[in-house]
């Protein structure tokens, strides 16, 4: 993943306000005289504690979530934030130096903190100072389009003169109207037609939607014609949406504007949960190997064909992989008709592929796919890319489904029968929608509990 430059000045900065502050921990503790030492220190000690501390300290703030971006936060939040994690990082070394060092005290421990806390909080926020400064010079600004001409675009452009949304360079409008209007020396410089191509001559990396009535389809088209470019989503809000809660909002100069695609799960969950796919697919395929290895000696006498069969599918962020399972059909199924749906009774589905089905064994090879990190073991089910193009343009909010990573099962396979028509995919996505929007460690053990039911019970299908 690349990191962007803020993100690299903002870690050169914790960098040396972190070292400085174990540093003058060091000379306090050790080299006044205030404190009672059992053993005498030497500066070579402190050239192989400072970087031990500073990834400590690197992990916990990453963990805490405190390296995203600058842009659009405020020196209180971010000061707050700052002190925040390194309360939870000095509780943690209360907890260890307290069972394992007696020289590092709970007075020493009051003494980092103090020392953290300014330097780190200080550098942190002359940071977010001088990044303002260079932004007020045009430097570091981020290419932004308001799509749609309205009051609320209007009002944002308001303040966007007035120096208030520093961090954009609003270039312009994108408005599907008769006419090419023109506010306050920005123009209109396409419609949805041309939009692509505008944003990509012009590397926008900001993406204002601003239209007076939320039309699902038309952010269905703005995500698809513009998810290659690594651009960010905000939503001029409406009262059902601050209502619902789904979405982040972001003060911007005293206007709120939602972030499109929030991250639900802190950072910390994150990594538990990857480490929970890692470890349960290892040991699984361990276990399960055996059965496996019966299974493609069956599928080879069984019917004609490869034992392992390979498609294509539409991770996050659009992003397409190779899905691994049994093959539980007929060689070349569909040769004759193309992409289409397994229906109940499948005259493709073959003997032995009846009963992996029932009881998922055909699913087992996508262990790999959980191992490798295209797929987690909750989620929604991934798509292949003939059906997401069509859904994406026909079901409102098919997008969100892209914005989380695929998995092995989820709430819509636990709560519902396989997909067999158009109608099944849209009711399948309101629990999609629900997972992506609740989405938690307990609920993935839920989904996890109801699947081992669905599995025991040979009701799979």
């Amino acid at each position: 993943m690349k990191i962007s430059k803020e993100i690299q000045f903002l870690l050169l900065t914790d960098f040396l306000t972190i070292n400085i502050s174990t540093f003058f921990l060091f000379l306090i503790k050790f080299k006044t005289g205030l404190f009672l030492t059992f053993t005498e220190h030497s500066f070579i000690e402190l050239l192989i504690i400072a970087p031990i501390l500073y990834l400590f300290w690197l992990i916990v703030f990453h963990v805490k979530d405190i390296y995203k971006s600058f842009y659009f936060r405020s020196a209180i939040e971010i000061g707050f934030n700052c002190v925040s994690g390194i309360t939870i990082g000095i509780f943690i070394l209360y907890v260890l130096t307290t069972m394992n060092f007696k020289e590092f005290s709970g007075k020493g421990l009051l003494i980092y903190y103090s020392i953290l806390c300014f330097f780190v909080g200080s550098g942190r926020i002359l940071f977010k100072i001088s990044l303002n400064h260079f932004f007020k010079r045009g430097i570091g600004l981020r290419n932004a389009l308001i799509i749609g001409y309205n009051k609320s675009a209007k009002k944002i452009i308001r303040e966007y003169r007035k120096g208030r949304l520093l961090g954009l360079n609003i270039l312009g409008f994108i408005d599907n109207g008769r006419y090419n209007p023109e506010y306050q020396g920005l123009r209109t410089l396409g419609n949805l037609d041309t939009f692509e191509d505008i944003m990509k001559e012009n590397k926008v990396r900001e993406i204002i939607i601003s239209v007076e009535v939320k039309d699902p389809f038309l952010i269905n088209t703005i995500i698809l014609k513009s998810k290659d470019y690594n651009v960010f989503y905000k939503v001029v809000p409406s009262l059902e949406d601050i209502i619902s809660g789904n979405v982040r909002t972001f003060e911007l100069f005293g206007y709120k504007l939602l972030e499109l695609f929030p991250d639900i799960l802190t950072p910390f969950q994150r990594m538990l949960k990857r480490a929970f796919d890692i470890t349960v697919s290892f040991i699984l395929l361990v276990f399960v190997l055996p059965v496996m290895a019966v299974s493609a000696i069956i599928i080879n006498f069984d019917s004609e064909g490869g034992i392992i069969f390979k498609q294509k599918r539409v991770g996050k962020d659009f992003k397409e992989f190779t899905l691994y399972k049994f093959r539980s059909m007929k060689m070349d199924a569909e040769a004759e008709t193309g992409a289409v749906w397994a229906v109940k009774d499948d005259p493709r589905i073959t003997k032995f592929g009846k009963f992996m089905r029932k009881t998922r064994i055909d699913e087992l090879p996508q262990l790999l796919n959980i191992l490798i990190g295209n797929m987690s073991f909750v989620g929604p089910r991934p798509e292949r890319k003939f059906f997401v193009d069509k859904f994406i343009r026909t079901i409102p909010f098919y997008y969100k489904r892209l914005h989380v990573k695929p998995g092995l099962t989820g709430w819509a396979q636990v709560k519902h029968k396989y997909d067999e028509s158009f109608e099944d995919v849209k009711e399948k996505l309101k629990y999609d929608l629900y997972y992506i929007e609740n989405v938690s460690l307990k609920l993935d053990f839920i989904i996890l509990f109801y699947t081992a039911r669905v599995v025991i019970n040979f009701k799979g299908h």
